[in-house]
This record gives C-alpha cells, sequence and structure tokens, in this order.
C-alpha cells in the first residue's frame, strides 16, 4: 500500500427534476452530453479511432448504439437509446421525491464516476485509490478537483485539465495541479525549493508526481490482424511502465479547433507559450485508409478489411486490400493520452538522480530537443 486509506463523509445534495429536462441547464447540454457533437470532425460524428468505428459510414448514431461506447457516452437528443443522461447515471437515490420539482441525492463517488471512467485505467494506466493517488488517501473526491460550474449552456460543467486527447470544445473550464497548489508549488527554505520551483516553470507537475504507472495500460492495436475471436491484436504495458514525455502547450484538439486525432511528436510544441514536459502514454494504432492522401478519417471501415484477407491467415496485408482499394495505405499513429492521476507524495516523487546524470533513466533529454543533460552532464545513459 503507498498511503494510509482515509475515509471521508459524503453529504446528501439536492437535484432539481428539472435536470431532466432536454433543456439549457440540463445535463444533455453538458459536457458529458455533448461530446463531439457539433464539431463536425467530433468522434460522435466521423470517427472513433480506438474502436475504429467511421459514423459516417457504419450506420451513424444508430450503428453507434450496437457498439459498447453506447453505455457510458450518453445524453443527447441524436441518441435514440438514451436521448438524455439521466440523473441516476452519476448520482445515487437517498429517498423519495421530497417535492415536484426536487429529488434528494448523493453527490458522485468515485466508484459512481468508474462505471464510466474505468476505461482511463486503460488509456493512461491510472488507479484512483488510496493506495495509488495521494488525493485519494486523503479522502478527496473526484469533484473536489473537478469542480462543477455554469455556462451559457449547463450547470453541469465540471472542470477538466486541457488533456491532449480531448475533442470537445464545450468544456471551457480547466484546471491544473497549479490551481490549488500555486504558481511556486514547493515550499521550504531556499536552495533545492527554488531549483524546483524554477523547474516547474518547464517542468509540468505531473512528469515527477505520476510516476510508474500503477496499472497495466494499452501500447498498440493493429486494425489489420486480429485473433481467432476477429478482435484486433492489442498488447499492452506491464504495471510500472514508464511514461513517454514530450513537450505539451495545453493546446489540445478542443482548445486549438482541430479535432483530429491528438497525435504530437515530442519537440513540435516545444518553445511556445506555456510549453512544458508532460508525461503521456503513446498507444500506436494502426488502420487503413483509401488513399495516401486521405484524412486520418477517411477509413477502410474493419467489415472491409477482414474481407478483404484473402489467405485466411487474419493478417491484412496492403497488397490484399488494394485488391480492393488500389491506392490502399496503412497508417501508423501515436494516440497520446495525457497521464495526471495517480498522483504519489514528495517522498515518492522522482528524484533529481531519476532525470540527472550518469545514472538518470527518466527523460530521454535528446528526443526532447537537448544536445544533452541540460544540467551539464552530456554523456546520457540508456534507460534501463
Amino acid at each position: 500500500m503507498r498511503h494510509k486509506i482515509v475515509l471521508a463523509a459524503v453529504a446528501a445534495i439536492l437535484v432539481p427534476a428539472a435536470l431532466l429536462a432536454a433543456e439549457k441547464g440540463g445535463i444533455e447540454t453538458s459536457y458529458h452530453g455533448r461530446l463531439g457533437l457539433g464539431t463536425g470532425l467530433g468522434m460522435l460524428e466521423k470517427w472513433c479511432a480506438l474502436p475504429n468505428f467511421s459514423f459516417e459510414q457504419q450506420g451513424g448514431i444508430d450503428g453507434w448504439t450496437q457498439q459498447s461506447c453506447n453505455d457510458c457516452h450518453v445524453g443527447a437528443k441524436w441518441n435514440p437509446t438514451k436521448p438524455y443522461a439521466d440523473c441516476y447515471t452519476c448520482h445515487l437515490p437517498v429517498g423519495l421525491a421530497t417535492a415536484e420539482d426536487c429529488v434528494k441525492m448523493e453527490p458522485p463517488t468515485p466508484d459512481r464516476c468508474l462505471t464510466c471512467h474505468y476505461k482511463d485505467t486503460a488509456k493512461r494506466g491510472d488507479r484512483f485509490t488510496a493506495e495509488e493517488d495521494v488525493h485519494a488517501a486523503l479522502g478527496m473526491v473526484c469533484q473536489d478537483c473537478h469542480l462543477r460550474f455554469s455556462d451559457e449552456v449547463s450547470d453541469h460543467q465540471f472542470l477538466k485539465g486541457t488533456i491532449i486527447d480531448t475533442t470537445v470544445p464545450t468544456m471551457k473550464g480547466t484546471l491544473s495541479c497549479l490551481t490549488c497548489h500555486g504558481e511556486r508549488p514547493h515550499v521550504g527554505g531556499p536552495g533545492k525549493v527554488n531549483r524546483l520551483n524554477q523547474h516547474a516553470e518547464m517542468v509540468a507537475c505531473e512528469t515527477c508526481h505520476t510516476g510508474l504507472r500503477p496499472a497495466p495500460a494499452l501500447a498498440s492495436r493493429k486494425w489489420n490482424e486480429f485473433t481467432e475471436t476477429g478482435k484486433p491484436v492489442t498488447m499492452k504495458r506491464a504495471e510500472e511502465w514508464l511514461p513517454a514525455h514530450k513537450w505539451y502547450d495545453n493546446t489540445g484538439p478542443g482548445a486549438s479547433g482541430d479535432y483530429h486525432l491528438p497525435i504530437l511528436t515530442p519537440t513540435e510544441r516545444r518553445g511556445r507559450e506555456g510549453a512544458k514536459i508532460y508525461p503521456f502514454n503513446p498507444v500506436g494504432v494502426v488502420w487503413f485508409v483509401k488513399s495516401p492522401e486521405s484524412a486520418y478519417d477517411d477509413v477502410i471501415i474493419v467489415p472491409e478489411v477482414k474481407a478483404a484477407d484473402a489467405d485466411g491467415d487474419r493478417i491484412v496485408t496492403v497488397e490484399e486490400m488494394r485488391k480492393f482499394y488500389p491506392e490502399a495505405t496503412l497508417v501508423t499513429a501515436d494516440m497520446n493520452f495525457s497521464v495526471s492521476h495517480s498522483v504519489v507524495p514528495a517522498g515518492e516523487a522522482f528524484r533529481c538522480r531519476d532525470c540527472h546524470g550518469r545514472q538518470g533513466w527518466v527523460l530521454d533529454w535528446q528526443e526532447l530537443g537537448y544536445p544533452g543533460d541540460p544540467r551539464g552532464n552530456r554523456e546520457i545513459r540508456d534507460r534501463p
């Protein structure tokens, strides 16, 4: 166990029954109710990469509701099976309705949030438990950081970090570690503390304080190779894996207006205002597009790929695919998933020597655009 378990009391709250209505201010118009809607390139309108599902080519929302994605991505008029996000999706009732317009509800618990967000473990290797996250050990719950706020469309928005893998422009509230911990998060005497606070100007808190990932996570997925059960060949990272580190300026696809795949090289954002070194899980995804000039979402859908497997070996080659699409091209790209939970306390964070000096192994300085260790030791040891 990493941390001592601390239990927190949860108080009941009152939620207006009007939130069930499909009107302004309701859950339907919140972040959770508008995932991808209206962007033209949102994941519910063109293509969702990890499950490799094309809304344009595979029946739109009607096709999507047959997928397991429908269990979590709920709450909009265009969803014929779940036209609104029921209060009970997030809240548990603690009594009968006390008035015509009021239902007594418990606030969301981490377990309730994880009924949908459990998938984040597969993407990021996170575990929000008292053993694995210092905030959970202190008795904090999700909404202690992800505060609820109102905007012009809903009173059920929630603060969210400007992570690179969001495609939703409706999330205007953002948070970071510095929201609570301030611009100079390290306290104490001069010397080392000052150096650490200087680091915080260029190195994200998560880089040092999320450490090795406590849970397995996706490493790669090939949509041209399939198992005997028809699933794509998928590789996973074992527990205690080291994230990749890249420069990032907090302008994810939603913030930048680009809703394509969250592709990021280690140095492309270096030098931009606000850029820092952040940890990511880069999941290598392989899929077919119809021509070399195709956009990322101009995919050849999975049923057509499987049908092209002429020799039945469950591996579809470019040559086999080009019998159907003469310019078919196999694309490989990293989908970068931000790492921000399973936060460890100072005593378990990476130390100076983990990044600097002959024994440094966490950061690949050359990959990050440096000729060598910027602290002065130009010899860089290979990672273990």
